[in-house]
């Protein structure tokens, strides 16, 4: 097909749009605006505050004061508690010390007191067996001296109270009967003598007589000093038998008693010596029992302020999480704020950073939105021209859409002009009805487009 053959065809948006598209005519020029702030963007790539990923200010609130404060308490909280677990374990041992201690004072106390009393109980059995190794001697003697007081007399010892002038009484009274007799004879041979008898028969008769006479009165005299004397002697014999049994027996009384008080006193010494023994087995086992409980009373006084130390750790520890606590949310609200300053800021960098996109874009679809409303500039020729030359337009910017009625309906001849000479059905003083063209449809928003017709 020669070039005489082609024909072109231009759909071009009313000239004063175009301008606000391109910024003729001194408009805001979209699309130059367009270019120049994505080639900006693109020159200050990377640059600090260039967009939101170089953003430099800060992001994330830092912890508040209170925040901060609160890890301060929670860091010096840390092992906090350590001394009163510590004083509470240093109080146990103290306790199980202090009740060792004690159980062993009075071990020992209760060991010495069964030593003494077993110390005084031996000296009391040793006391008594003394007592009683003393009172046999005693018994003993007073037994010899009942049985001495119980012998029967013995005639024997009269001799030992014979008057030993006993024969010299009876020799002096023999000596006198015999005197008294020789006198008796004189007188009695003087007279028979006298009488012329003596030599006689009857002077032998009167000597026989006489000198029996004599006899009988000697034997009477000294029997009767023999038996004064034998009464005598065993009167004093039995009186001192009876006096020696006597004293025998108030020997043995005596003795007996003696013994009996020897061994009383030794009973009473060895009773005293088992009492006291006694005595300081029970004081030496009060003692223990008394130092047992006041060790368990301390232990327990210990362990009592072992659980209280520990309980204080625990309250520490409580008191110190409360106050964490309590600061962490004070701190965590201040905290929050300054995020929300910070969140504030970013999103106004960024909708900083976004609004020239958004008024180009808001500008774009404004235009796209009203700018179809001014109609468009059409042309159908042999030849390319421009599509805002001398053509008669509204007057803005020197195109719009021409004036003009519609093509009748039913009217096909005029229909197929338009179709083929739009610029004839204008001059003809009509509207030339858009068309689907090759690059879509002619009433697009923008619609500016160019081709060869075929002829």
């Amino acid at each position: 097909m020669s070039e005489e053959q082609q024909a072109y065809s231009y759909q071009a948006p009313d000239q004063y749009l175009y301008n606000l598209l391109t910024g003729g005519g001194g408009a805001f020029g979209l699309l130059p605006e367009v270019q120049r702030y994505y080639a900006k963007q693109i020159d200050k790539l990377g640059q600090k505050d260039s967009s939101p990923f170089t953003y430099s200010g800060e992001r994330i609130a830092d912890f508040s004061p209170r925040e901060q404060y609160a890890m301060q308490l929670a860091d010096a909280g840390i092992g906090a508690y350590q001394p009163y677990l510590a004083r509470a374990t240093g109080l146990t041992e103290e306790a199980l010390a202090t009740q060792a201690g004690g159980i062993s004072e009075a071990r020992a106390a209760q060991l010495r007191a069964q030593q003494q009393g077993e110390d005084y109980t031996r000296t009391g059995i040793a006391a008594t067996q003394a007592a009683q190794r003393g009172l046999d001697p005693f018994l003993q003697r007073a037994e010899r001296d009942v049985r001495r007081s119980q012998r029967d007399f013995d005639p024997s010892s009269i001799d030992a109270f014979m008057d030993p002038y006993e024969d010299a009484v009876v020799q002096q009274t023999i000596k006198d009967i015999q005197k008294g007799q020789a006198t008796g004879d004189i007188a009695r041979r003087a007279s028979d003598v006298a009488q012329g008898a003596l030599g006689g028969s009857r002077s032998r008769i009167s000597q026989q007589e006489s000198d029996d006479a004599a006899t009988r009165a000697m034997m009477k005299e000294v029997g009767a000093i023999r038996s004064a004397g034998f009464g005598s002697s065993r009167d004093a014999a039995m009186s001192e038998f009876a006096r020696q049994r006597a004293a025998d027996a108030q020997a043995a009384g005596l003795r007996s008693g003696l013994g009996a008080q020897a061994y009383g006193a030794g009973m009473g010494t060895a009773g005293a010596l088992t009492g006291a023994g006694q005595q300081l087995y029970g004081m030496g086992a009060g003692s223990s029992g008394a130092l047992a409980g006041l060790a368990g009373q301390l232990s327990g006084a210990q362990m009592g302020a072992a659980g209280a130390m520990q309980g204080l750790a625990g309250q520490e520890v409580g008191f110190r999480q409360g106050d964490v606590a309590s600061m962490m949310n004070v701190g965590a609200m201040n905290r929050a704020r300054n995020q929300a300053l910070m969140d504030l800021n970013y999103q106004n960098f960024v909708g900083q950073y976004n609004l020239p996109q958004q008024l180009m874009s808001g500008y774009a679809n404004f235009l796209t939105g009203a700018g179809p409303l001014l109609g468009g500039v059409g042309y159908s020729g042999p030849t390319q021209q421009s599509p805002y030359g001398a053509v008669t337009t509204t007057g803005m910017a020197g195109g719009g859409r021409t004036d003009g009625k519609p093509i009748p309906e039913g009217n096909k001849g005029l229909a197929a002009l338009a179709n083929k000479a739009p610029e004839v059905v204008k001059t003809m003083g009509f509207q030339v009805p858009q068309k689907k063209r090759a690059g879509g449809i002619v009433n697009a928003r923008f619609p500016m487009s160019s081709r060869k017709l075929g002829a």
